[in-house]
């Protein structure tokens, strides 16, 4: 079960696949309809935006999930990244997929990160603590801000 991260603007597969599992996510966290209806623009600026990244999670070479990113460079922590958007399709979830895609993802942008998580959202907010926890033993700081579960921490290499 490889599992592989691969830039969506690289693939015309990707940014088509990109685009509808966008509508699945959106859909899965509730969103209104006509957020859902305008998924397809949203995915345009996302893949033309400078300071994102964003990318397919593969597995067996096929599209299961995706992650969007942004960068910033601070004076405090340069550079940082904050974690947008994770999904895997649902099929995959329980098969360790999205363990793997999140470790390669940190392996592969070393710095300061910041992932937040719906205060509501108990399954994220365990899946990150367990997999950061892992991930960056001791190092992780997590608070609570506005609604949301806020967890920073750095990647191996920035270490």
């Amino acid at each position: 079960m490889p599992v592989v991260l691969r830039d969506v603007r690289h693939s015309v597969r990707g940014r088509d696949w990109f685009s509808r599992a966008q509508k699945l996510w959106l859909t899965e966290m509730g969103a209104s309809a006509e957020d859902v209806a305008s998924a397809a623009a949203r995915s345009v600026a996302l893949l033309s935006a400078s300071d994102h990244e964003t990318l397919l999670i593969e597995r067996d070479d096929e599209p299961v999930g995706f992650i969007v990113l942004r960068r910033s460079f601070s004076q405090e922590h340069s550079p940082s990244y904050l974690l947008l958007e994770f999904y895997v399709i649902p099929a995959t979830r329980t098969l360790g997929v999205g363990a793997a895609a999140a470790r390669l993802l940190f392996d592969r942008f070393d710095g300061f990160w910041e992932i937040r998580s719906l205060s509501s959202d108990a399954r994220a907010i365990a899946f990150w603590r367990r997999v950061v926890s892992r991930y960056a033993p001791g190092a992780v700081e997590e608070r609570r801000e506005r609604g949301e579960v806020v967890q920073r921490f750095l990647s191996k290499g920035a270490r």
